[in-house]
């Protein structure tokens, strides 16, 4: 079995509110981070993955800190975020300050056990690769393309898993009663993502993250899920659980862990998902 924690959207360095959904505490990931070494300890964890946005921006001293918070006793890998990338050096920082999160040396890679193989491409958003200015449109380029068709046609037997930071659907106006779906992405992005499920049947599940809540979509076979961050209330995280062919994913709160109580806004209950959004399996 094959047992992997997945969370995202930590925004270390952060200062004011900021973007968020609950109230977040990137400041105290000191606090946070220990408890779910806990869970780390106790619970047979092969790795962590990280959807990105890591940090707030990429100064050099907020790199290395993340990489010292993320010393964890399982390897922790990344999938570098718009905020991860906001500076035009941000690859170069990465690579230089915290290699240790990018097992081939590179950005885009591969996570291979004997129940699955996770695929790690972060996603552009403007013009320039792996530099973010603003939110414009979210593509990958032709060498990711390229990594991902040769990646995928590498053990079919076994499920893929495809980790980006862009969601592919928006969060469901079922889930948030909002007039329509949050923040979705562009049509051919999506339309880029389907279209690798529909041609590699065995590519089963889509992390994304980037909107800062639970949410989960079932589109032709294939779940994607989003999580909310672990540095907001109520500070959540999931398990992924892989063997036989078969996925499960659990999500679970380290809020009694912790040495504090955040504050939590009820009226935006939503942010934490329906059951279906929480907990699926698939075989």
């Amino acid at each position: 079995m094959t047992r992997f924690i997945y969370i995202a959207d930590t925004h270390l360095g952060a200062s004011g509110p900021g973007f968020q959904q609950q109230q977040r505490y990137p400041e105290r990931v000191a606090e946070i981070l220990p408890a779910l070494r806990a869970v780390i300890c106790e619970g047979e964890i092969d790795f962590v993955l990280h959807g990105g946005d890591m940090v707030d921006g990429p100064a050099e001293s907020v790199v290395r800190a993340a990489a010292g918070h993320f010393d964890l006793p399982v390897p922790t890998y990344l999938c570098l975020g718009n905020h991860d990338l906001s500076w035009p050096d941000s690859l170069e920082r990465w690579m230089r300050c915290a290699p240790d999160f990018f097992p081939d040396g590179r950005p885009e890679f591969s996570i291979t056990t004997d129940d699955c193989i996770i695929h790690v491409v972060p996603n552009q958003w403007g013009s320039t690769p792996y530099h973010w200015v603003h939110l414009d449109r979210e593509w990958f380029t032709d060498e990711q393309m390229s990594f991902l068709s040769n990646g995928l046609e590498i053990r079919p037997d076994l499920p893929h898993i495809l980790s980006t930071h862009s969601p592919v659907f928006g969060v469901p106006v079922e889930q948030t009663g909002l007039p329509k779906p949050f923040h979705p992405p562009k049509d051919a992005f999506r339309d880029c993502v389907t279209g690798l499920a529909t041609q590699h049947k065995h590519l089963r599940c889509v992390l994304g993250a980037h909107v800062h809540m639970n949410s989960r979509v079932s589109h032709a076979g294939v779940e994607y899920v989003h999580v909310s961050p672990v540095t907001e209330t109520p500070f959540e995280y999931k398990i992924f659980e892989i063997e036989s062919g078969t996925i499960s994913m659990q999500t679970l709160t380290l809020a009694d862990a912790l040495p504090f109580k955040g504050d939590y806004d009820d009226s935006r209950t939503y942010v934490q998902g329906r059951p279906i959004d929480r907990a699926f399996e698939s075989s």
